[in-house]
């Protein structure tokens, strides 16, 4: 589970009447603060869980390891679509100036950039390459001549040293074939050393004769034993050590058939018991705060498809992911440096085993027999609790060392307990929000003026005039880049990020068709290495280009038919942001990125490159966005708010405009002689293409649309794409209407359902509080809070909606026109949880100070009472459940706690025995029996952020850090119990939710701010 964090910069930007003009893309500027203020913080804060009595955790995933040995400025990721979060931990003040540091941002993006060289950029990277070659040479040639001098000295042996100086160093080509390695710029010197020459000794002079040294076996003394021994009774001990060493033999032949012996009693143990298979948990350093986790942070690890029930029919498909029968072997593929090789493997027998290099205590449960001293059911499993000579029998699951104890009900039997897996399933019927805040120009038109885009890991098709929607669902991560092909509208490509998948998890371009949805071709599996930053069509749609978001930002070219590699090369020693072919030259296409623009020539299985030339024109920061004319003249858009019209020929500026927009240009969309940008300055422009003229100006709010990060037309509609992740839609210089809605800034983590409307809210950190109408995919109502908002709650009634933030503020809000009724402040850290009783007398309020809080609500609109404060957990609040009467309260904390509360004061109450048969009116807490049965083995206690039973008791649906939605049957006591998984999410997903009459789900996406409603079929 993921410590949601305060997005300083993103809430502001909500605020403010105009956003700051900066000079390059918010998510290259602000990754690296990002990526600064990541490690500082995990310095200052210690681990809340508590540790484990089992082996130390092993850190997989630590920064070091993927420390890059680049220069500092080769670390910022390629893509402008990176987010621009920065992580603040809830109780520590930013006491940075915001407004001095954007104007130093402003000044120092804005500064032109020295244009000497421009047109010779491969001159210079080879200078460099050059010049660190010489660099290590000489100091190799430092460290051998210390080396043979101490060699001199020791031995005298040495007459004749190397010397790198007199051998040219091998160069690289300028341009790799496929087959050519491109790990490395460096080409190691293979020269064969050229000795020194030395003239001959006088006569006068004494030559010291060398020593020489040879190969000698030591010579190893006899024991006294055996010296003293005469040759007859060595004779004799020779023979006595003999027949040691054939009993010891025999001994531990006995021993290794008594092993294969236990092995296979194991084996068949564990082909009963049927346990489920996951993979290696992640770092300790992650795992000991459920919460925390840095921007950009991956799991890099799956949880399995589906419950691991033996079936003899093939695998289903549901939802897009293959469901795994049992008995398959769960491996991992791909490369090493995007994800650890999983510890947890399944043996023969169907069980899970988790290695030691996992650095964690397995998920497991004690089994023992039952009360007349038979076996009870091998897929439940239960432990001896008796006191005093009587039977007592429970459940007991350790997570991470920590062993908790789940007391089934008085009258509980396995009766009616089924372990098979429901069979209802998910299918997605709506998609909130589109992905634009760390992503830009990637909205499209299809020829049925539907629109493509993408959020989290689903390509989404919208039908504006019928409002419907359609989904691929091919990626298991998130999509970081999209391409339509020119010649054949319905193809479309789509790039991700490092995913979850055991076999395409690797960073990849999919080719699918929108009409069908069938994957045509799966791209760049096993070479690419961080990320997909942009991909584009040849405009005779045969051949893919793709840019790596590794350090050399290599440009790959792809043959479509065949499905493979025709040419790579190194884009450029700095950030390459997107590509995109020259219309109709399928061999020519043109790059862009920080402080470049590169025009590139494919000659066979060669890539040649010219840099463009700015001359007299202003160099910008960054190249943020590229369009071509009718007449297949660039069109580019930079950092500085500038357009600048190319000759592709002389790669020249033809025409120019200074300040077309205040701050970068994110997005052009060409339609006839007339230019449409959309920037920074919240403004869509229209401008002429005969000298760039401009004519007319579409302005949004601010505040509530934020930057334009998208422009495209749909007939003579125009679709904008907006920073705070919404989408506009109508005719240029009209009022638009705002047909897709999206939370911003921040995490995405709290969300409610009504308790009697088809209805829920979600709360985010952008402070935005939205009342969602599940029909119609529209909200009803839109409030505004005053802080980052983490949870909420409706009241039963429905009539006031709690809301609480990452400060420890909360609001009682009328959940019709979103008046602020009261306020309050439970302690100084953030809320996670919040709860209304079922009569609507009380709420609790769970906050990360350990504490709950609890309060008298006999007015639901106002005058809150404090009654108490449960005081015991060692950790923060995740979750709260209030029983059916409203008398008890059960909590979990994120060092795996389940713990029980008086309601009406707050005292502790100790016995967890006494509360097994209470029923929880609402059940949300990941721990318990009646949900104990969805943690599989290998699981912690931060790998599920999230569950909800339905409200007709039948179902149990649970969110879990690997993006995907689990659906159980529910009481789910029974630790075998199957599940069906489906994915959507690209994220740790955060929250989940029935809705009112069990019809659909709801789930949220952290990282990813998605919301998807699912139906139940």
């Amino acid at each position: 589970m993921e410590d949601p964090v305060v997005n300083v910069n993103d809430v502001n930007d909500l605020d403010a009447d105009l956003p700051k003009a900066e000079d390059a893309p918010e998510s290259l500027l602000d990754i690296a603060q990002e990526s600064a203020e990541s490690v500082h913080s995990s310095e200052e804060h210690a681990d809340l869980a508590p540790a484990s009595p089992g082996p130390m955790d092993e850190v997989l995933d630590s920064p070091s390891e993927h420390a890059s040995s680049s220069p500092v400025e080769d670390e910022v990721p390629v893509s402008p679509i990176e987010t621009n979060d920065v992580e603040v931990h809830v109780g520590h003040e930013n006491t940075a100036s915001e407004e001095d540091a954007a104007d130093a941002l402003d000044r120092h993006l804005s500064e032109p950039v020295d244009d000497e060289g421009d047109s010779n950029i491969d001159q210079q990277e080879n200078a460099e390459e050059e010049n660190i070659s010489e660099a290590d040479d000489k100091k190799s040639v430092s460290e051998e001549e210390s080396a043979n001098d101490h060699d001199a000295v020791q031995t005298q042996l040495s007459f004749e040293s190397s010397n790198p100086e007199e051998a040219d160093p091998a160069e690289s080509a300028d341009v790799q074939s496929p087959m050519e390695d491109n790990s490395s710029d460096q080409v190691e010197d293979n020269t064969p050393a050229t000795p020194e020459h030395h003239d001959p000794p006088s006569p006068e002079q004494e030559i010291p004769e060398p020593t020489v040294v040879t190969d000698v076996e030591p010579v190893v003394e006899p024991s006294a034993e055996i010296k003293a021994a005469p040759g007859p009774d060595k004779s004799a001990k020779i023979k006595e050590l003999e027949d040691k060493i054939s009993e010891l033999e025999s001994t531990l032949k006995s021993k290794d058939e008594t092993i294969t012996s236990l092995q296979s009693e194991v084996e068949r143990l564990n082909t009963e018991i049927k346990s489920r298979s996951v993979p290696s948990k992640k770092p300790a350093s992650a795992a000991s705060d459920p919460k925390s986790k840095s921007v950009g942070a991956k799991k890099t690890t799956t949880r399995p498809a589906s419950g691991a029930r033996a079936v003899s029919k093939p695998a289903p498909v549901s939802n897009g992911v293959a469901k795994k029968p049992a008995g398959s072997p769960s491996k991992r593929t791909g490369s090493a440096t995007t994800r650890p090789k999983s510890a947890a493997t399944k043996p023969a027998g169907g069980k899970s085993s988790v290695g030691k290099k996992a650095g964690k205590v397995a998920n497991k449960v004690e089994m023992t027999k039952g009360i007349d001293g038979a076996a009870v059911r091998s897929n439940l499993t239960w432990v001896d609790l008796g006191v005093s000579g009587q039977k007592e029998h429970a459940v007991k699951l350790m997570l991470r060392g920590r062993g908790i104890v789940c007391y089934p009900p008085t009258d509980f039997t396995m009766d009616g307990i089924v372990s098979e897996k429901p069979e209802e399933t998910l299918k997605i019927n709506w998609v909130y929000g589109y992905r634009g805040r760390d992503s830009q120009d990637n909205i499209f038109c299809l020829p049925s003026n539907e629109l493509l885009y993408f959020q989290a890991a689903l390509g989404v098709i919208y039908n504006p005039a019928t409002r419907t929607q359609r989904f691929y669902q091919g990626h298991n991560d998130d999509i970081r880049c999209i391409a339509l092909n020119p010649a054949n509208p319905s193809i479309v490509a789509t790039g991700q990020a490092a995913g979850h998948d055991e076999k395409e998890g690797d960073p990849h371009v999919r080719v699918w068709n929108c009409e069908t949805f069938e994957t045509l071709a799966v791209l760049g599996l096993g070479t690419l290495q961080r990320g997909v930053g942009s991909v584009s069509f040849s405009p005779d749609g045969s051949k893919v280009i793709a840019v790596d978001e590794g350090n050399d930002h290599t440009i790959y070219v792809y043959d479509l038919k065949k499905k493979s590699t025709i040419a790579f090369q190194k884009g450029h020693q700095d950030p390459v942001l997107g590509a995109e072919y020259i219309p109709g030259q399928n061999s020519r296409f043109i790059t862009y990125g920080k402080g470049h623009i590169i025009f590139w020539d494919q000659e066979g299985n060669k890539l040649l490159k010219k840099s463009g030339l700015f001359e007299k024109h202003p160099k910008p920061r960054f190249i943020t966005s590229l369009a071509f004319t009718d007449k297949g003249e660039p069109i580019t858009g930079d950092s500085n708010g500038n357009l600048f019209l190319w000759n592709p020929n002389e790669r020249k500026i033809s025409k120019s405009k200074v300040g077309a927009h205040e701050g970068s240009v994110y997005s052009i969309a060409v339609k006839g002689d007339e230019i449409y940008t959309g920037g920074q300055d919240c403004k869509v422009k229209k401008f002429k293409v005969a000298d760039l003229s401009s004519e007319d100006a579409w302005e949004l709010d601010s505040a509530t649309h934020g930057r334009v990060k998208a422009v495209t037309f749909v007939g003579e509609d125009l679709a904008v794409g907006t920073y705070n992740n919404g989408v506009l839609f109508g005719k240029f210089g009209d009022q638009p209407e705002q047909i897709i809605y999206g939370h911003g800034a921040g995490d995405l983590w709290g969300g409610a359902d009504h308790p009697s409307e088809n209805t829920f809210a979600t709360v985010g950190q952008d402070k935005v509080v939205y009342i969602w109408d599940a029909e119609s995919h529209t909200p009803k109502h839109i409030f505004k809070v005053e802080k980052p908002a983490q949870a909420c709650c409706f009241s039963p009634c429905g009539s006031v909606l709690a809301v609480a933030s990452t400060t420890g503020e909360w609001w009682v809000l009328d959940s019709n026109n979103g008046l602020v009724l009261s306020s309050y402040k439970s302690g100084p850290e953030q809320i996670d949880a919040i709860s209304y009783s079922p009569d609507g007398s009380c709420i609790a309020v769970g906050s990360h100070d350990n504490y709950v809080y609890l309060f008298e609500s006999t007015n639901l609109r106002e005058d809150y009472k404090p009654i108490g404060k449960c005081a015991g957990h060692s950790s923060f609040i995740t979750h709260l459940d209030f029983s059916d009467d409203g008398k008890v309260l059960q909590t979990t904390s994120g060092d795996y706690e389940h713990l029980f509360w008086d309601a009406t004061n707050g005292d502790q109450i100790t016995s967890t025995k006494d509360m097994r048969d209470v029923t929880m009116a609402t059940y949300t807490c990941t721990l318990g029996f009646p949900v104990c049965g969805i943690w599989p083995v290998g699981y912690d206690g931060t790998d599920i952020n999230a569950l909800s039973k339905s409200h007709n008791n039948k179902l149990l649906v649970t969110a879990d850090d690997f993006g995907l939605v689990n659906l159980f049957r529910y009481p789910c006591c029974d630790p075998a119990a199957e599940w069906s998984s489906f994915r959507g999410h690209s994220a740790h997903v955060t929250k989940v939710r029935f809705l009112h009459g069990d019809k659909e789900v709801f789930s949220l996406g952290g990282r990813d701010q998605s919301i998807i409603q699912w139906g139940i079929c």
